[in-house]
């Protein structure tokens, strides 16, 4: 089925979709194989093989629903402090800390797309090269892979999220395809994307082999993966709960100081970058290369006091050999890029089925 130019199918059995015949006026899509349906909301497909971890589908489509009907009455600011004014369970600390870094997300995604290109420059972008990226959030990076990209796709796993994206992508006079679905049970065919990207993903998704085998599936041989995601032995702010060191402490002392501030503990697993090295080799990609991302200007700016004079002596460190050594272990951010060869391939048999569920 085409969904504003691209090629989607059924996540389950990757059967072709149709529209379901209305039965009560609700919009849905069936799979002409496997006959499972997925309900589509605000026009977004729910193309989910289980639901957001921290939210059940019905409260999540509702939830999802109410932010919608803002979209035309707030800018996009103002979008985020609403959607955290209706989720008691975010801390007012974590909430400030989170709608920030939302807000100022735009440069830090253009930098990281930069470096990644720079990166996989010998492996070169068509001219109708294509980008699928797992975990968009609120769309920062599509937005800067627009113009750089003949397609650009976002999925995400919160359908919620994906209402704030569309905010983001209509300030920016784009009309992107955003899909609700899960990364380990992707929605596309074999082969059908140029750029894999998963930013600040792969920490918080279910099965990450599942999701980076996946990654490998769609993408074309010669496709490259990029990653983003927070370093397990960063000795900076933890990204989820703003403690200094946080990713160094035990899951259970992490979960007890986030409920000890009345929010609701991460559900994560955080890589080093030897880990994520390995993890990408083990999902069928050639040779993966670690980079230390800089910190743009725009997202400089946002920090305050110890944290700036932090960011600023990274910033100085990234560029002299022994410490840039260093911060390829300690630093708070690591940044990954692995080619598709020719002979990777992913039989869909064979690769383990993921957990079905509600959608």
């Amino acid at each position: 089925m085409n969904y504003k130019g691209i090629d989607i199918c059924c996540p389950h059995c990757k059967g072709e979709l149709d529209r379901a015949a209305p039965t009560s006026g609700d919009d849905r899509l069936r799979c002409v194989e496997c006959e499972r349906s997925y309900p589509v909301l605000a026009g977004i497909p729910d193309l989910r093989v289980f639901p957001d971890p921290y939210i059940d589908v019905d409260a999540d489509h509702a939830k999802g629903l109410k932010v919608a009907e803002q979209l035309d009455r707030l800018t996009f600011p103002a979008l985020v402090e609403y959607y955290y004014s209706i989720t008691s369970v975010v801390p007012p600390k974590h909430a400030k800390l989170y709608a920030r870094g939302l807000v100022a997300a735009a440069p830090r995604a253009e930098a990281a797309l930069e470096s990644w290109e720079k990166q996989l420059t010998s492996s070169g972008t068509a001219s109708d090269a294509t980008l699928l990226e797992i975990g968009c959030g609120t769309a920062p990076l599509l937005v800067a892979a627009a113009p750089r990209f003949a397609k650009v796709v976002g999925i995400d796993v919160a359908f919620r999220w994906l209402l704030v994206a569309r905010k983001r992508l209509d300030d920016a006079g784009l009309d992107l395809p955003l899909i609700c679905a899960c990364a380990e049970a992707l929605p596309f065919r074999n082969e059908s994307f140029d750029r894999v990207v998963a930013d600040s993903t792969l920490e918080v998704v279910k099965e990450q082999h599942t999701t980076l085998a996946e990654a490998n599936r769609v993408l074309r041989p010669g496709g490259a993966i990029c990653v983003s995601t927070p370093n397990r032995f960063s000795i900076g702010p933890d990204p989820h709960t703003g403690v200094w060191g946080g990713s160094w402490l035990p899951q259970r002392v992490t979960a007890a100081i986030v409920r000890r501030q009345g929010g609701i503990p991460p559900k994560r697993n955080l890589l080093s970058a030897a880990a994520l090295r390995r993890s990408i080799r083990a999902a069928g990609f050639n040779r993966p290369t670690v980079m230390l991302p800089d910190v743009p200007e725009g997202q400089r700016k946002m920090f305050t006091g110890l944290a700036r004079v932090a960011v600023n002596g990274y910033r100085l460190a990234r560029r002299l050999p022994v410490s840039a050594q260093i911060l390829r272990v300690v630093g708070p951010v690591i940044h990954a890029v692995a080619i598709k060869s020719a002979s990777s391939r992913h039989d869909l048999h064979e690769r383990r089925a993921p957990v079905s569920g509600a959608a």
